[in-house]
């Protein structure tokens, strides 16, 4: 999501540009490494997760001001929804990725809002992540998250309706809360299957976009996959209120262009 917006910013002699890798952080590791490291005078983050809420925290407190992509979305079945809504908070510069994202920040008395679209699409269209089909034989992909807003788990229900005739390829839950009762049930399934750990974003992409089906509860569901034309199966409410990003490809572009001429 990040990684066109990413490059082009490189590119652009106006910033100078670093990027932290906050899977896990706590927020004695965000204020450490970003605030008493460079102490930076933007940062942008993008999303919702936890990590996310610590560097957004740590930046606030100490009066740094923050860009937040992805503010204003919904998702009823996950706890991320509340921490989505707190970043948006302390946020300064808010780039959303619908309309209806916009009108819920502007609803919640929040100013310099922006809808550029979604930067996911802009990597979908402008990185050549096409490759080779990775299997040979017709096969899914299953991408299941804990609903960590009650702990609800339907996996066991979407591993048995599952057909036969084709292969299955998990990619492992992100470290919430329940994600280790998915992972161990993951680590019980018979039969002919393909676990990943972790992907990069590209071999991602290009196995969803030859895969039969994307199964599961995964926002890649409703950002990734539409622009790929991909058949899904949504599961449970992890989702629920999430809408599909609009975009054309240059929402990098409007951006950086925002990031220049506003005054924070």
């Amino acid at each position: 999501m990040l990684e066109w917006p990413l490059k082009l910013l490189k590119e652009d002699p106006f910033f100078e540009v670093e990027l932290v890798k906050v899977w896990n952080f706590s927020f004695t590791d965000a204020y450490e490494q970003i605030i008493a490291g460079t102490r930076p005078d933007l940062l942008m983050v993008l999303g919702d997760r936890y990590e996310i809420l610590a560097v957004a925290t740590a930046a606030h407190l100490q009066r740094i001001p923050i860009a937040h992509i992805g503010g204003g979305d919904v998702t009823e079945g996950s706890y991320d929804d509340a921490m989505r809504d707190a970043i948006s908070r302390m946020a300064s510069l808010h780039f959303v990725t619908s309309t209806s994202a916009m009108a819920r920040l502007t609803h919640m008395g929040f100013s310099n809002i922006h809808l550029v679209g979604s930067p996911g699409i802009d990597f979908i269209r402008h990185v050549g992540w096409r490759r080779e089909r990775p299997i040979a034989e017709p096969y899914v992909v299953v991408s299941y998250q804990a609903e960590t807003i009650d702990d609800t788990n339907e996996f066991a229900d979407l591993v048995r309706n599952l057909d036969p005739r084709k292969h299955a390829v998990f990619i492992q839950p992100n470290p919430d809360r329940g994600s280790d009762k998915i992972r161990n049930q993951i680590a019980r399934i018979e039969g002919p299957h393909v676990v990943h750990e972790f992907l990069p974003h590209a071999e991602f992409i290009n196995l969803l976009y030859h895969c039969d089906e994307f199964i599961g509860n995964s926002s890649a569901m409703l950002y990734e996959a539409p622009e790929l034309g991909v058949k899904t199966r949504m599961i449970g409410k992890r989702q629920r209120g999430r809408v599909i990003p609009w975009g054309d490809g240059f929402a990098s572009e409007r951006i950086i262009k925002i990031l220049k001429y506003t005054h924070l």
